[in-house]
């Protein structure tokens, strides 16, 4: 079974994105920020990491830059989901290997769901 790490701050994302993965076949762990985020990353191995962008401790940026850092964990497709749709983020984002930018509010779930596919099949 394929595994995703769900980090984010703001629960009710969390636990949509851990339902609609789940749904889907996945085994899903979540993690409330980036350090914790890290921390599930290299005990779990997951297959994909979704995550915010702005959380306390660690933010996703950072979180992608320790990823890729260790060896278990560097090659690791990861899902960055925005709340803000800031300009720079997008493309700070894109200049970042295996990292896909969403979001909120634009790129519905069930697209976002489509991609995890697409990134990781099923």
């Amino acid at each position: 079974m394929k595994k995703i790490l769900v980090v984010d701050d703001d629960a009710e994302q969390k636990i949509l994105y851990h339902d609609i993965f789940s749904a889907k076949g996945y085994e899903v762990f979540m993690a409330q920020d980036g350090l914790e985020g890290l921390e599930e990353a290299l005990k779990q191995k997951p297959d994909l990491v979704f995550t915010g962008i702005i959380m306390p401790r660690m933010d996703g940026f950072e979180l992608i830059r320790n990823l890729r850092n260790n060896a278990a964990t560097a090659n690791i497709p990861v899902i960055l989901f925005s709340h803000l749709g800031r300009e720079e983020d997008r493309k700070k984002a894109e200049g970042l290997e295996k990292v896909d930018f969403m979001l909120k509010g634009f790129d519905r779930p069930a697209k976002i769901a489509e991609r995890v596919v697409e990134l990781i099949g099923q």
